[in-house]
């Protein structure tokens, strides 16, 4: 008890600001504990919304949701922009980059995932990956920045300045690549009626027999088919072994010239992790039924960080946003029970389904109960669905807004980049 006869308010430390770090954070809101929100950016990103950054359909304060806001009248919360650089579990405390460090009663670790490059040569310098806000900006100006050179000197046309390569056949690869070709083909084919745009190609490098391996084999074939519609070259069966500024080498024994490659092909567990000092799986650290660090039962990790089972098949979870999102609220509703004296309670995961577009007018649903849809049906449910999920009011506003514009007229407003 503190002087005035009162409970000391524990303090909850929550590291990582994405769907599973914000989503602990509110359901805390009806508790009496102080909570201390960290991440390196000063901003939550909606991940599956990167790619319309980078293909210049969303600006970035339409994904970027500003951090702050959460602490509006919260005065037992706080924000700190800092890196994480360790975790001492005995002492209760994390290491801060440029502040000191911070102590807690109850810890939740959110930090997410991080690209895997797989070991390829050349990737991490020149690749150009879609997992966070500055991947997609970078993205972005790349791609604008390919198609001006070229209007400059059209002699590297042939050297594979309007190529863009894509590399994995995942749900980001799809989408990424099928908004790509329609940038190229409806809206920077008026931007440059000069170029020889039949020379502008995208083409999609997927190592396994088909694209989108999580989805049944229908909607495979469904979203090979409208990739292929939009002027996507599909390449299956094949990877990628190195890549150079302006070439890509493919196992095949196959050399590509272009300019541009997109990194799809997957994700790897924070390092972060392994600070904890347990046996990790597969990069990621294994959790009790309640999301609990075994051995410390006030410490909580969720989403891509944490290996989950599912209660009902036991087997692990996907590292999907909806699965963080929900471990982070059933995280924080955990916390809530320890400090009201309650028990926990395992995390039981609501599938809702999954899906992916592939341009305008086409996408895919897959329903837990078996259920599938394509075509505009399909596209509807993800537009819906995603601006649902947007954190805040303005950005649905400002997203719907764009959306809009796009479907009746097909242009895309934000091709401009600031050197």
């Amino acid at each position: 008890m503190d002087p005035d006869g009162k409970a000391p308010e524990p303090h909850v430390l929550i590291l990582g600001a994405g769907f599973g770090g914000v989503a602990a954070l509110k359901a805390l809101r009806k508790t009496r504990a102080r909570a201390t929100l960290i991440d390196r950016n000063s901003y939550q990103s909606f991940q599956p919304l990167l790619y319309q950054v980078a293909t210049d359909e969303l600006s970035i304060d339409e994904v970027g949701f500003p951090l702050r806001n959460l602490l509006h009248g919260r005065p037992r919360w706080a924000f700190h922009r800092a890196a994480v650089t360790g975790i001492d579990l005995h002492a209760k405390e994390v290491m801060l980059d440029g502040m000191g460090p911070l102590g807690y009663d109850y810890l939740v670790i959110a930090v997410g995932a991080v690209v895997n490059f797989f070991g390829v040569k050349g990737a991490v310098e020149h690749a150009f990956p879609l997992y966070t806000l500055r991947d997609a900006v970078r993205l972005k100006a790349h791609v604008l920045k390919s198609f001006e050179a070229a209007d400059r000197d059209q002699s590297i046309v042939d050297d594979g300045a309007l190529t863009v390569c894509v590399v994995g056949g995942g749900a980001t690869g799809v989408e990424v690549a099928g908004a790509l070709a329609e940038l190229i083909r409806y809206e920077l084919k008026d931007d440059y009626p000069d170029l020889p745009m039949d020379k502008a190609q995208v083409v999609l490098y997927e190592a396994g027999p088909e694209l989108l391996a999580p989805f049944t084999p229908g909607l495979r074939a469904y979203a090979k088919r409208a990739l292929e519609k939009l002027g996507v070259e599909v390449r299956l069966g094949d990877s990628v072994v190195e890549i150079e500024p302006a070439r890509v080498h493919l196992k095949s024994g196959s050399v590509v010239k272009a300019h541009t490659l997109v990194w799809g092909a997957g994700l790897q567990a924070n390092a972060l992790g392994a600070a904890l000092g347990v046996p990790l799986v597969h990069g990621r650290v294994p959790v009790n039924a309640d999301l609990s660090l075994a051995g410390h039962p006030n410490v909580f990790v969720v989403g891509d960080a944490a290996i989950a089972t599912d209660a009902k098949s036991g087997r692990p979870l996907p590292q999907l946003g909806s699965v963080a999102k929900q471990a982070g609220h059933a995280a924080g509703g955990n916390i809530a029970r320890l400090i009201e004296g309650r028990p926990t309670q395992p995390f039981r995961y609501l599938d809702r389904g999954t899906m992916a577009t592939i341009g305008r007018g086409a996408a895919v649903v897959e329903l837990p109960w078996g259920m599938t849809l394509t075509g505009y049906s399909a596209w509807l449910a993800w537009l819906f669905v995603h601006l649902a999920l947007l954190a805040g009011g303005v950005e649905r506003s400002l997203t719907l807004r764009d959306w809009v514009w796009n479907l009746l007229t097909r242009r895309r407003g934000k091709r401009i980049v600031i050197d």
